[in-house]
């Protein structure tokens, strides 16, 4: 009887100290900020749309744009030209 008390205490305790872990982890990892950017579609006003992201995300979106851009620069860059 004794064992079966001894294993309910150490369930109750690992149980409730993944929960506290649980709850520790959430605090530490707080929600970043969103930038929202309006995006124009068309040359019409109304066909804009919002568009929000992280930093991170803006970030990540710009060195792709960037990539793009010098790889069309360097596909114009032929021999002959």
């Amino acid at each position: 009887m004794s064992k079966l008390s001894l294993l309910a205490v150490v369930a109750v305790t690992v149980l409730a100290g993944g929960a506290a872990l649980a709850k520790e982890k959430a605090q530490e990892a707080p929600k970043e900020k969103k930038i929202c950017k309006v995006t124009k579609t068309s040359s019409s006003r109304i066909a804009s749309k919002k568009v929000c992201r992280t930093a991170a995300e803006w970030a990540q979106q710009s060195n792709q744009e960037d990539l793009e851009d010098a790889e069309g620069r360097l596909r114009g860059m032929t021999r002959g030209n």
